[in-house]
């Protein structure tokens, strides 16, 4: 039942829309935090590499970052235990998914908000 769990090509389907919604966090992150509004960011480290770096500098550089990051440790536990990885990318894409839906929807009430 969860021998798809095992495989390599899932493996790069998850990592690479680990990625996307990474960028897509960024971007939505971008919308809702410009110019300033350093304080609509929930993440604590987050908000002070932006506050230190500016706005989008901070988000890029965040982003690369940690994608540089992880995506080695990434392909590296995979060639160890795929299983477990695919696990946790699955879990982690969900929690992204969710991110970015949500910062989608907080910039849109911005927008409203503007044209009132």
């Amino acid at each position: 039942m969860f021998d798809i769990l095992y495989s390599k090509p899932l493996f790069w389907v998850l990592l690479s829309t680990f990625t996307v919604l990474n960028w897509l966090d960024a971007h939505s992150t971008y919308l809702v935090m410009r110019p300033h509004y350093y304080y609509r960011e929930r993440n604590p480290v987050a908000r002070w590499c932006f506050r230190k770096l500016g706005i989008p500098r901070g988000i890029i550089i965040f982003k690369a970052i940690l994608l540089c990051v992880l995506i080695p440790a990434m392909i590296f536990y995979a060639g160890e235990d795929v299983f477990t990885i695919n696990i946790v990318l699955l879990v982690s894409s969900l929690v992204f998914m969710l991110v970015v839906a949500h910062n989608y929807r907080v910039y849109r009430r911005i927008c409203k908000e503007r044209l009132k």
